[in-house]
């Protein structure tokens, strides 16, 4: 049996973790691997653009909105998230209805000042990066594609 200090200390250290992903989301950079490497703007209108809010509750469980754009078709879901036992990630999981309705799930996690997530959000993508914006800030016109060599 575990020592009530090292129980008492893990539960703090995930709860802690959770409260840091508090806030408003913009999807920053959206990471494919392809035949030539490459780094640009793309404008959010032609291609999926991805806004989240998270909120934490008492458990550890967190809730939230996701704000999304489907190729310039505006779409919204409730998220549902939570911490992954033994990470310091978690999984979101929302419903989507663009380009046919299905529920998503993502791991979550963060590096640095930034929050990473994997690819049913925006299709296509090997991982998302998102950085923390104030919840009126305007919406971005352009999203970086950065393509890796395979």
């Amino acid at each position: 049996m575990l020592p009530l200090s090292v129980v008492f200390a893990a539960l703090c250290c995930s709860l802690s973790q959770a409260v840091l992903l508090d806030g408003t989301w913009e999807l920053a950079r959206i990471f494919r691997s392809g035949t030539t490497a490459r780094t640009r703007a793309v404008p959010i209108d032609s291609t999926v653009y991805v806004r989240l809010t998270l909120e934490t509750h008492p458990g550890g469980w967190m809730g939230g909105r996701l704000y999304r754009r489907y190729y310039g078709q505006p779409e919204g879901s409730k998220i549902e998230a939570g911490p992954l036992r033994g990470t310091n990630r978690f999984v979101i999981g929302v419903e989507l209805d663009n380009p046919t309705w299905q529920r998503a799930r993502s791991a979550a996690w963060l590096v640095g000042d930034r929050l990473r997530l994997g690819t049913p959000l925006v299709p296509d993508a090997d991982s998302l990066e998102f950085r923390r914006v104030a919840p009126d800030a305007p919406y971005a016109h352009t999203v970086v594609e950065v393509v890796t060599r395979q």
